[in-house]
């Protein structure tokens, strides 16, 4: 279903252009980024009285952290209904429920959370590729799927150690 149209009153339709040096524009996109909004929304409120607060850094890692973990667990669903492979299906669950269950909310693990976003990252980047390959309807490497599988268990296993979990697939 389509988004309803706002009133014409409601539309923003005027442009106002604002030129910047590039450390400018980089203090924006960082205020901006830890309010957790993009440049323009930023810069709009900002410009009309309302700037908004910074998000406090947990609320943004939190963020990422279920971005990252929720994306890997969409493609291995991606991956189950493309090879009909039960295993995917499995880790799918796995890192898109139970830990993002376990982790969210854990204000004592943050920082270890935030070192791990990097890895959780370059893993779903792995696994992004696989998902791609079966949905085009390629065949998967087996080797490809092991290091992928790997990559991720590597990124997850500093969390569930300080879980008390051991490595679960």
């Amino acid at each position: 279903m389509a988004r309803p149209r706002k009133a014409p009153e409601d539309q923003r339709t005027r442009v106002l252009s604002v030129r910047l040096t590039a450390d400018e524009y980089a203090r924006v996109e960082a205020m901006a980024r830890d309010a957790g909004m993009l440049a323009g929304p930023y810069a709009r409120a900002t410009i009309l009285d309302k700037r908004p607060r910074s998000k406090p850094v947990t609320n943004l890692v939190f963020e990422k952290l279920l971005y990252e973990l929720s994306s890997i667990a969409t493609n291995f669903r991606q991956l189950h209904d493309a090879t009909g492979d039960e295993r995917y299906l499995k880790m799918a669950r796995y890192v898109g429920g139970h830990m993002v269950e376990k982790l969210l909310g854990r204000n004592d693990m943050i920082g270890l959370i935030e070192e791990q976003l990097e890895p959780l990252n370059g893993a779903g980047h792995a696994i992004n590729g696989l998902a791609r390959r079966a949905n085009s309807g390629a065949a998967l490497d087996p080797e490809d799927r092991k290091w992928a599988i790997q990559g991720l268990k590597l990124a997850l296993a500093p969390l569930e150690d300080a879980l008390g979990e051991g490595s679960k697939e």
